[in-house]
């Protein structure tokens, strides 16, 4: 064995003491020792490095001040970096500045050992941040955090005076940064206290103002002030999911809890009474008002003693009339009269009376002048005088009375008088939210509409008679969408007018209408009263027969009336002449048998009721045209015979009732093929045998619920004819336990069947449904129109990539499915699909994913959503990213889901978290993920 050499050993020996002493022992007495010989050079390192960080923090600030000129916010993570660069800026001065102040002693050196080993150390450690800081400079993506908005734009009226004043002084005030939190303005009906509080939103919503509040919120109240509704309205312009069985002291606690550290602008339009805002949970009492913590509301009312009441005594804004200028002004660009008043001296003439007779009213003025814009004889605009001066509004007991005899003429320049009527019977609805079908139903029961007996006739002439009110001012957009309008306080109060005051004896002699809160009095259902309308109240009482012999009554209108339990035995005998019966969400659970005494009833509404039981006296009905029996859940029989006995019906609505039992199906099919004037029919099906039998009727409602032994629904035209695939509008497939597949179309068949105006389709509790297949058809060919899709309860799909086509897809809620893997993919597994003819979901606006416990991807990055506006993710364990164009240009969905979820995201850039995080918010405790909460979370 040969010896190992002793330089070897010693080696293996004293490389370890070595290493140690070099590294924990010479190095830092190194170290240490050149902070005091050398700090020199610990100093001039620090300059450079200061330099480089210098440079590239003025860079940044640059872009900040563009930034702000572009209303961008800083990130946080950015904040934090341009505040420690100048923190490291500012001690390299230091440090500089105490080395070039040493005191200096032979050879140019300082023999202050301590006083070098302290520049030298300070310089060193400084040297080493801002070399670190110089690795991690923010990059442009993330500067800037990409703002949720602060308010939503609110379209206004095309042409505005007299109020540049007033907005001018208001936004003055707030830019100045005044001490003030409340302002009131104060005025008449149609005075313009909603324009200037709308145009008072879009200044501080637009995107030049960004920096003046967090959030802008604008709520409307009205005569029907409800705390709840309030608290509603603000929690869903902040993205707050507020629970409708939620105590109002815990609604108020999340507003409260959200707002007390922001700076919000509340602008609240149209109180009648003082408002507790503590109660709403609108932060009060901030000590500090100042431009970093501002909280400011402002009031619209027509009384001064709500303004001194909500604490705006001090800063009120009374509204004036317009200066006669103004009030011209503003005629005659709404009556488009200018070269006819130039041109006519008679007709200028009689305009400037007009105008007088308006008063300075904004409302007044645009309603008349849009009135008299296709007026172009003087005889025409005589008239208009004459009935302006012939009014006698001054016994009106209002301040606004004025106002009365000028919307009168609005009116009376309708084109036709069924127009007219159709315009007071708006009032019979709720006049804040009139929903657009439930109105034309009114008009077609009370013949206004419909004489040729064509529902889908009628319904069209219903569109067209909106449209002629609307463009008339007497109605108004609506914010909910197309589906409903609005009619202004005061027009509806110049419509109750009009029917309390007609002479004669006409069809609108009597009527009684309370909405809400409006207080009715037992003894107002007198013998002479016509229509009844008492909607959503809750202290209403339908008296018995001996208070109540209204032998003249045509029309009682109950609706959302949960109090009304039942209908008080002899009250129809008292009321022979009734045509219209509304009566849905009430509590009614069976109609007496005297029931059969309206033989003059044409509508009767008892949707949504817990109804189980119908009276065979509803056979007496021989006049009965339009029966809504939808949602009747409870509902166990139908008298046999019934049905086929009401032989002039031309609407009947069963969407959603019972179920019956099969035989009972049958035979209720049968009795509606003998309906000859059917021509709306709302059905559900339990069987094989009446799923094929009922598509022979007019369906438009179809719920196909319960089918045993159905593997497989298809949906073609040896099932659907052309004719009834183009009426259906709202399909649902719920509790088919053995459905394996639905399958749409045929091969070879017309490429002109296809369901033209289906809006809504439910799969629910399908738990073996694997696949939707499409067979020579493609999805947004076959369904051009579907607006809503709901899977609920689906446990065999995984994907649904076919949605993706739907060009008017708008709300798609998946929930309790176990299956789903993915939302939409580019690999086509349903089917041979042809590409959509626009860009995937062009339309969609709310998207719910709920219980969905292997949802691994809702889409692939290749795909975005341009009118996203709200997300619900809940029990989606592994969705552990979200789709990268999620993130849009200018703004982003409100996300909604719980913390922990959001926290364990994935992101491929961290900075696209840092952007999305002011669109979040977090789901309630109580939420549980129900397809009703998920829907209420995306409607709030």
């Amino acid at each position: 064995m040969r010896a190992i050499p002793m330089s070897q050993i010693l080696h293996v020996l004293l490389s370890p003491v070595v290493g140690v002493f070099a590294n924990e022992i010479w190095k830092p007495i190194k170290r240490h020792s050149s902070y005091c010989l050398k700090p020199n050079t610990s100093v001039g390192r620090l300059a450079k490095a200061t330099t480089y960080l210098k440079d590239a923090k003025d860079t940044i600030e640059e872009k900040i001040q563009l930034g702000e000129l572009q209303s961008k916010r800083l990130t946080e993570q950015a904040q934090r970096w341009i505040d420690s660069a100048r923190s490291a800026v500012d001690e390299s001065y230091m440090i500089n500045n105490k080395y070039e102040g040493r005191k200096i002693h032979f050879f140019g050196c300082s023999w202050n050992c301590f006083f070098n080993y302290r520049i030298g150390k300070a310089a060193a450690k400084t040297k080493s941040d801002a070399e670190e800081l110089n690795k991690i400079v923010p990059r442009d993506g993330s500067i800037f955090s990409l703002l949720p908005p602060v308010g939503r734009e609110l379209p206004l009226p095309p042409n505005i005076v007299g109020q540049t004043e007033y907005k001018d002084k208001i936004v003055g005030d707030i830019k100045q940064g005044c001490t003030m939190s409340f302002i009131g303005i104060c005025g008449m009906g149609g005075a313009g206290k909603t324009t200037l509080l709308k145009q008072l939103n879009n200044v501080f919503s637009g995107a030049a103002e960004a920096h003046e509040f967090d959030h802008v919120i604008y709520v409307e109240v009205g005569q029907q002030q409800h705390l709840s509704t309030v608290q509603h309205n603000i929690a869903a312009q902040l993205g707050l999911a507020l629970g409708h069985d939620e105590s109002s002291i815990s609604r108020s606690a999340s507003i409260y809890n959200f707002l007390k550290e922001r700076r919000f602008l509340l602008l609240i339009d149209d109180l009648w009474q003082m408002l507790d805002l503590v109660n709403v949970g609108v932060p009060q009492g901030s000590t500090q008002v100042g431009p970093r913590n501002r909280q400011m509301v402002i009031i619209t009312t027509r009384l001064q003693h709500v303004c001194h009441g909500m604490q705006a005594h001090a800063h009120v804004i009374m509204l004036q009339r317009l200066k006669s200028d103004q009030a011209w002004s503003l005629f005659e660009v709404n009556a488009g009269c200018d070269k006819l008043t130039n041109s006519n001296s008679q007709i200028k003439g009689y305009a400037k009376s007009i105008v007088e007779k308006c008063g300075g009213l904004p409302l007044a003025l645009k309603i008349v002048g849009q009135a008299m814009a296709s007026k172009r004889s003087e005889h025409e605009w005589e008239h208009t005088v004459m009935l302006l001066q012939q009014s006698q509004f001054h016994k009106v007991p209002d301040a606004g009375s004025d106002l009365y005899h000028v919307l009168y003429v609005s009116y009376d320049q309708l084109p036709d008088e069924r127009t007219k009527q159709c315009f007071l019977f708006v009032v019979l609805t709720s006049h804040d939210c009139v929903y657009v079908p439930y109105t034309i139903d009114i008009w077609m029961s009370h013949g206004l509409i419909g004489d040729d007996g064509d529902v889908r006739n009628s319904y069209l002439r219903g569109h067209s008679v909106l449209g002629c009110l609307k463009r008339a001012c007497l109605l108004e957009e609506h914010p909910r969408g197309e589906s409903y309008v609005r009619m202004h306080d005061i027009v509806r109060d110049v419509a109750l007018w009009i029917v309390a005051t007609q002479q004669g004896d006409g069809p609108n002699k009597n009527w009684l209408v309370r909405h809400c809160g409006e207080e009715v009095e037992p003894q107002e259902w007198s013998s002479s009263i016509e229509r009844i309308s008492l909607r959503n109240k809750s202290d209403v009482a339908i008296p018995d027969a001996r208070s109540c012999a209204a032998h003249l009554l045509l029309t009682l209108v109950l609706d959302r009336n949960l109090r009304i339990c039942k209908v008080p035995t002899g009250l129809f005998t008292s009321t022979p002449s009734l045509t219209h019966l509304s009566l849905p969400r009430t509590s009614i659970q069976q109609l007496p048998s005297d029931i059969g005494a309206l033989v003059n009833l044409q509508y009767l509404n008892l949707s949504e009721t817990p109804l189980q039981l119908i009276p065979v006296e509803l056979q007496f009905l021989k006049s009965l045209r339009y029966l809504y029996l939808g949602y009747t859940d409870q509902l166990k029989t139908i008298p046999d015979g019934t049905i086929s006995a009401l032989s002039l019906l031309r609407v009947l609505d069963m969407y959603k009732s019972g179920p019956f039992p099969e035989e009972k199906t049958r035979a209720y099919i049968e009795e509606l093929e003998s309906l000859a004037f059917l021509q709306f029919l709302g059905f559900t099906v339990t069987d094989c045998e009446s799923l094929h039998r009922i598509f022979n009727l007019p369906l438009r409602f179809l719920d196909i619920q319960g089918v045993e032994g159905l593997r497989r629904l298809h949906m073609s035209p040896t099932l659907v004819s052309k004719t009834r695939a183009r009426q259906l509008d709202t399909l649902a497939l719920y509790g088919i336990e053995s459905l394996e597949s639905l399958l749409i179309g045929e091969t070879d068949m017309d490429s002109d069947w296809y369901f033209k105006i289906l809006d809504e389709l439910r799969l629910k509790n399908l738990q073996n449904l694997k696949s939707i297949v499409w067979k020579g058809v493609v999805p947004h060919l076959c369904l051009p129109l579907l607006r809503t899709l709901q899977i609920e309860g689906c446990h065999s799909i995984r994907t649904i990539t076919w949605i993706k086509q739907l060009p008017c897809l708008e709300e798609v809620y998946v929930v309790d499915c176990y299956s789903v893997l993915e939302l939409a993919s580019t690999d086509d597994d349903e089917g041979p699909l042809s590409c959509a003819a626009t860009a995937p979901f062009p339309r969609l606006k709310v998207l719910g994913l709920s219980v969905l416990m292997n949802l691994h991807n809702i889409c692939d990055d290749t795909l975005s959503f341009p009118c996203l506006q709200r997300l619900v993710v809940y029990e989606c364990c592994m969705l552990e990213k979200l789709p990268t164009r999620l993130l849009k240009e200018e703004s982003a969905p409100l996300i909604l889901g719980k913390n922990d979820w959001w926290q364990k995201l994935g992101w491929d850039d961290n900075s696209v978290k840092s952007i999305l995080f002011p669109f979040f918010r977090e789901l309630p405790a109580y939420f549980q993920g129900s397809m009703a909460e998920t829907y209420s979370a995306l409607h709030t």
